[in-house]
């Protein structure tokens, strides 16, 4: 299924003062990831105002504590398709000097798709499904 891989730049205003990344922002950079792979869904032409998702659930589980002077990046998979929504998988990776790729948090959005004219939950749409559903 779809997947995307995103580098994240943990921002000072990410980290405590013991430098550790609090706990919600990994939430943020799930959503980075998120977007980068809709890019690959959507088309600049797609109209978000109209069309679009609503996120019905985030979970996290936190492995290794990510600090603010590591380098990471999340990659994002498409897990699931089902009648109205899209689960969506995520892990977060610090990459040491050496190359080597340490699992830091591993998380999952379901997220149903909405048509917000009415403001109605609605089955995948048929452009994403074709994309998504590709191997």
């Amino acid at each position: 299924m779809l997947t995307s891989k995103t580098q994240i730049q943990v921002r000072f205003n990410d980290a405590d003062l013991a430098g550790h990344v609090h706990n919600a922002m990994y939430f943020n950079y799930f959503e980075l990831g998120r977007i980068d792979l809709f890019k690959q869904i959507a088309d600049e032409n797609w109209d978000w105002r109209k069309k679009g998702i609503l996120v019905a659930r985030n979970e996290a589980d936190y492995l290794k504590s990510v600090m603010l002077n590591d380098s990471i990046f999340v990659e994002t998979k498409c897990e699931d398709v089902g009648k109205k929504s899209i689960t969506l998988s995520y892990q977060i990776f610090r990459e040491t000097k050496d190359g080597v790729k340490e699992l830091c948090t591993k998380g999952r959005s379901i997220l149903v798709c909405v048509e917000y004219g009415n403001n109605q939950s609605v089955e995948v749409f048929e452009e994403w499904k074709q994309v998504l559903l590709k191997d």
